[in-house]
């Protein structure tokens, strides 16, 4: 006999009255669910009736004020800043501006998924400077203004609706997000008065699943777990900045109803946004560059990304227009024939964007249908084993069944193991994904929720009146990753394995030891994943000159707090240290040659905002040489152009044309070498007066 799921039976304190009746504050306390999203974030509020026990929940509608002074309400809030003729706009009016403003400068969005990267100043040319009364240099300094308007708004609802004022939060975030990404969320919520307790942050799968299982059950159509079977539901979360996967298994055991998380997928920023960019940047850019007689090579990749970034509007326009009319002709998720014609949409419009070589513009922005299924051919290759990069510029672009195989591989089981798969967020809506989807897993049911975009706010919701109120925690957290330690001969050696419940028991490694006399200093990396993936480095230094013996034992401790915050310790013959994860690059995968990128970019962008939003000539020199480096010919010869440009010096010609050269372009390196006297110079005219020497190295 099958057995219904709903949240009742998930969490069975809410029928038991006297459980009830001893936790009167959950009934004198607004339990709300925020699911901040890259591009739109939702509010929603639950509560608990004090007859029946049984929980609604709703959107919240916050107003939003638009540019020209008037004031709208919704529950969906884009994620989106702007400072315009003076006035701070958030939400819808911000949007509205969104492709009008600079970003960086004085519009700012994206910003979630930028969070736990420290590089500095990056807004550094930002009209929201240290002196303004809202400041915006990085990005956890935007999502802590955004926050601000949250908490009003809510504040606003609660008091209007005459609801207790006691408010406890949940938040949902990606299931991959890591810890330093986590630490910065939590910064922005605590300045603003949004206390997060423990495991409030819920990850944004294991949300939308609770959301289903309420819907579901209230529409008389709930999941079911037949008897003897333990049914596994893959969350495909996929969001307009992330595409999360959370692989579930539901069971019965002797205390009733159970769910818990098997595996999470590894972190990957990939969202709808990337097939507006990508769009973009295949189609939309090559037009626009056609129309106007000019060749990609006329544009250094920052001014490129300029002008695809005035594109987008119009290529995000593109792919809703095609995805409503192939969704109203889909029957069963299999595309119609339709959906691969060359039959062209425009949206009608002109776009003309002013760049360093005059106005550029593109009269008619057009998609096919055939071009737009190439797109989504890249996002939707099952066997696709490295990202797609375009050749306009270095972007690189990933498959959505990247995340979802290495959810698959964690949790040991095969695509037809799945029972069912529940689609969330508002990139689940395309029809391309859902064909794609179907075609995987055809074993499976699809679950397709009415509305994707709320979804996750109302299970934050529940998440916020059963873990605040109640104490309890429907779904254990686990580690998406496992967490490696670097030993002396750089074997890895793994302490904590992913898919381990959280918070979990202190972990003690007591095996390490020294290996030699004399050693100065004692590194312990911690990574995640792999080794590429470094979270911090321990490092502990010797008090004698003579340093530490040889075979000193060095003892590790390491503690998963239960917002999935790794904090370590370290010691060694007395000597202990004490290290939080704050390494600024930790949500990525990076080389060695990247890291050195990296601190050169952030280096740059703090000296650039010191110096009232110019790049300094000595950030720049170290921009440049880090590039060259790392043997980024083409990144390295643009920074030392603009480096030129704003500093002026006629040594550096050649050696921008040596780079060109090396990278690939060889007409634009020939604009930097005329040769005169024995010396390569500048010619404004790209026209050579000799032969060009520069060979590639």
């Amino acid at each position: 006999m099958a057995t219904d799921i709903n949240i009742t039976s998930l969490f069975p304190a809410l029928r038991n009255t006297q459980v009830v009746r001893t936790a009167t504050e959950a009934f004198n306390t607004t339990f709300i669910g925020i699911d901040f999203g890259t591009s739109t974030t939702v509010v929603s509020v639950a509560t608990i009736d004090k007859t029946t026990k049984e929980i609604t929940t709703a959107p919240i509608w916050l107003n939003q004020k638009l540019h020209d002074g008037a004031i709208m309400s919704s529950e969906k809030t884009p994620t989106v800043i702007a400072w315009y003729n003076q006035q701070l706009f958030v939400g819808k009016g911000a949007a509205d501006l969104k492709y009008q403003l600079k970003k960086g400068v004085n519009v700012w969005y994206s910003f979630k998924m930028e969070l736990g990267e420290d590089l500095g100043s990056k807004y550094y040319n930002s009209e929201l400077d240290r002196n303004s009364d809202f400041p915006i240099l990085n990005p956890k300094d935007a999502a802590k203004i955004f926050f601000q308007f949250l908490k009003a708004q809510i504040d606003r609802h609660v008091r209007a609706n005459n609801l207790p004022s006691n408010i406890q939060y949940a938040v949902s975030i990606p299931a991959s997000f890591e810890a330093n990404q986590r630490k910065e969320l939590i910064y922005a919520l605590e300045q603003n008065g949004i206390s997060i307790n423990k495991q409030s942050l819920i990850d944004e799968p294991n949300a939308a699943f609770l959301s289903y299982v309420q819907v579901s059950s209230s529409e008389k159509n709930p999941l079911t777990i037949p008897d003897g079977d333990n049914p596994k539901v893959l969350v495909f979360d996929f969001g307009a900045g992330t595409c999360d996967i959370s692989i579930l298994e539901l069971g019965k055991d002797l205390n009733g109803i159970y769910s818990k998380n098997l595996s999470i997928s590894k972190f990957e920023k990939l969202g709808g946004d990337d097939i507006d960019r990508l769009i973009a940047i295949d189609y939309l850019f090559p037009q626009l560059l056609k129309e106007s007689r000019k060749n990609k090579e006329d544009f250094r990749t920052p001014e490129k990304n300029r002008i695809i970034g005035q594109l987008l509007k119009a290529a995000e326009q593109l792919k809703i227009m095609m995805c409503e009319n192939i969704a109203m002709q889909m029957n069963n998720r299999i595309l119609p024939a339709s959906a691969f014609s060359n039959d062209c949409i425009s949206v009608g419009y002109r776009i003309d964007i002013d760049s360093r070589k005059g106005m550029l513009s593109l009269t008619a922005p057009k998609l096919s249908y055939a071009e737009f299924n190439e797109v989504m051919k890249v996002f939707l290759k099952p066997t696709a084993l490295v990202p797609y990069r375009s050749k306009n510029v270095e972007d690189e672009f990933a498959t959505i069944f990247s995340p979802i195989q290495t959810a698959l591989k964690k949790a040991s089981l095969a695509k037809d193991e799945i029972d069912y798969v529940l689609l969330i967020g508002g990139s689940s809506k395309n029809p391309y994904v859902q064909a794609s989807l179907k075609e995987y897993f055809k074993e499976s049911n699809l679950l397709i929720p009415r509305d994707l975009q709320t979804h996750v706010s109302v299970g934050a919701a529940i998440h916020s009146l059963v873990y605040n109120g109640f104490g309890k925690n429907i779904i254990q957290p686990i580690t998406s990753e496992p967490f490696i330690v670097i030993t002396k001969d750089e074997t890895p050696k793994v302490i904590l394995k992913a898919g381990a419940h959280i918070p979990c028991g202190l972990i003690v490694i007591d095996d390490l030891v020294t290996s030699h006399d004399g050693q100065q200093a004692i590194e312990l990396p911690i990574c995640l994943g792999n080794l590429n993936k470094i979270l911090y480095n321990i490092k502990i230094v010797s008090g004698s000159q003579q340093g530490f013996k040889h075979n000193t034992p060095v003892k590790l401790e390491l503690e998963i707090t239960t917002d999935k915050l790794l904090l370590a310790r370290a010691s060694v013959v007395g000597q202990s240290v004490f290290v939080e994860p704050i390494n600024p690059f930790a949500n990525k995968e990076l080389t060695t040659e990247q890291r050195i990128v990296l601190k050169a970019e952030r280096q740059a962008n703090l000296e650039a905002e010191q110096n009232g939003g110019k790049p300094t000539k000595q950030g720049l020199t170290t921009l440049y040489k880090a590039y060259e480096k790392v043997g980024n010919n083409l990144r390295a010869a643009e920074t030392l152009e603009l480096l030129n440009d704003l500093y002026p010096n006629i040594y550096n010609f050649n050696q921008i044309g040596v780079l060109y050269s090396s990278a690939g372009y060889d007409e634009k390196a020939q604009r930097f070498s005329v040769c005169k006297n024995g010396q390569y110079v500048y010619s404004k005219s790209g026209k050579s007066s000799c032969l060009f020497l520069a060979i590639k190295r």
